[in-house]
């Protein structure tokens, strides 16, 4: 794992990741710092990783920190934070009055109900697909 991740970092510092990175983290204090908004705009704006450097974390269970790589249909349900990658098409829920994040690249798709007062925001590369359904007072953002 400390391997996979000092090679991000090296690519990461190569097209100007920002200092919050250091190469030093955990796989979870990486995937804390994927969602952070910083995180989430270096890595939609640069492509970066790549498919096949996301697919070797695959061992390592990043579901369990919110993380969906090639893991091919899956139901959630106010799964406040989420991020999908590769072969993933997720349907999500949501109803409760909360603030959901969803992130998607490297061709993900996902099919969101929102409904409640729930609020959902949605960043995704252009090659991921989305479609969404907001009822009552729920709100979707884009």
């Amino acid at each position: 794992m400390r391997e996979l991740i000092e090679k991000i970092y090296r690519r990461a510092q190569a097209i100007g990741a920002c200092s919050l990175f250091t190469g030093k983290e955990t796989m979870e204090e990486l995937i804390e710092l994927m969602f952070r908004p910083q995180g989430v705009e270096f890595m939609l704006n640069n492509k970066f990783p790549d498919i096949d450097t996301l697919r070797e974390f695959k061992p390592y269970h990043p579901e369990r920190y919110g993380v969906y790589i090639d893991c091919g249909e899956i139901d959630l349900t106010e799964a406040r934070k989420v991020f999908l990658i590769g072969n993933t098409v997720a349907r999500l829920k949501y109803r409760e009055i909360a603030r959901n994040r969803v992130y998607m690249m490297c061709g993900a798709k996902a099919h969101i109900t929102a409904s409640g007062y729930a609020v959902v925001r949605i960043e995704k590369d252009f090659h991921s697909d989305i479609d969404s359904t907001a009822t009552e007072n729920a709100v979707i953002l884009w």
